[in-house]
């Protein structure tokens, strides 16, 4: 156990994850480090101009939940940073001496989120600001979003076991998954192009397609792209677990890409966009393609397949150096919370 969770242990500290999506990695992989009670609010409407009332109906969660739960300290993973003004109203007016923490996802500093009336204020006034990786930490900086409340953490180390009970997709292979948000910046008409020209190849892309509507084309789908849905995490790490190799494409500089993350960890070779911020990252077990191209998306996944086993190498030693890394990163974030808990409680 490591140091602040044994603080946490010993002062009798709750603490309080929230996250306005249905599921995120990075949330469940840190809670084995901090012990937080983890919580995902599930409501999503199938129409976008009904996301202010859906933020409505999840602020009222939240808030209820922060009166079931009353955290000493409440994590908030932005985006939407409407979570933030939930998290701080609850601060102001119930539990003054409550430590906000907000886990930054790379959109919460683009429009329209950082533009909401009081964002960057309450950004500012958060105890901590924890970015995700060395490139976003600059843009904050340079664009004085923060208030020296900012540090580095990368996604921790990915550990998902197969299931002994538990039967392997039925998916044919050579078999690649692309998990999606089926946001904007991902490339999903290019990949539709390149399944076509890789049509041996199985492509299976998660995520929840209503969730496309009015930004992706899902009318002229290959036949060897598959479209299963949100699938339960258990399905989901059978998926990744059962895959040749993780295909993660963005169209934006700067972002992670929690699906590289999760390939990294189980020892999958990857197909990567060929950013600055994921060559950083990601510099062994991947083969990177260029986002507006589907030649080139689909000689990526021929080429990863080919080279299954010479990945899968280079993946394992990646997966000793970012585990390295993120011990440091977590070590320095350690430091800071011991030092704004001590603070806090010395106040009661």
């Amino acid at each position: 156990m490591n140091n602040i969770n044994q603080i946490y242990q010993d002062k009798q500290i709750k603490q309080f994850f929230i996250s306005w999506v249905p599921f995120q990695r990075r949330s469940i992989s840190l809670q084995t480090y901090f012990g937080y009670n983890l919580k995902f609010l599930t409501l999503s409407f199938k129409y976008r101009f009904l996301r202010p009332i859906e933020y409505i109906l999840k602020a009222w969660q939240t808030l209820r939940l922060f009166f079931q739960h009353q955290p000493q300290i409440i994590w908030v993973q932005l985006t939407p940073t409407p979570l933030l003004h939930v998290a701080h109203f609850y601060k102001k007016v119930f539990q003054p001496k409550t430590i906000i923490i907000a886990d930054c996802h790379n959109n919460t500093f683009d429009s329209p989120w950082i533009n909401i009336p009081g964002a960057v204020y309450l950004l500012k006034h958060s105890d901590l600001v924890i970015v995700h990786n060395d490139w976003v930490n600059k843009k904050v900086i340079e664009d004085n979003l923060s208030n020296g409340n900012i540090c580095v953490l990368e996604d921790p180390p990915v550990v998902i076991k197969s299931q002994d009970n538990k039967s392997k997709t039925s998916f044919s292979h050579p078999l690649i998954v692309f998990p999606c948000s089926f946001n904007v910046d991902e490339p999903i008409q290019d990949v539709l192009e390149s399944a076509r020209l890789a049509p041996n190849i199985t492509f299976v892309l998660t995520g929840n397609t209503a969730r496309a509507r009015g930004i992706h084309d899902f009318s002229d789908v290959p036949d060897n792209v598959k479209l299963p849905g949100f699938l339960p995490e258990e399905e989901f790490n059978q998926l990744l677990l059962d895959a040749d190799a993780i295909l993660g494409l963005t169209k934006e500089e700067g972002i992670q890409l929690s699906v590289a993350v999760e390939g990294v960890g189980i020892g999958k070779p990857l197909i990567l966009s060929d950013t600055v911020t994921l060559r950083k990252l990601f510099d062994k077990g991947a083969i990177y393609v260029k986002n507006n191209s589907p030649s080139s998306i689909a000689e990526g996944c021929i080429k990863a397949i080919s080279r299954q086993e010479e990945l899968i190498q280079e993946i394992q030693e990646l997966q000793r150096e970012r585990a390295k890394i993120w011990l440091d990163q977590m070590q320095s974030l350690e430091t800071i919370l011991q030092t704004k808990l001590r603070n806090t409680l010395a106040k009661n």
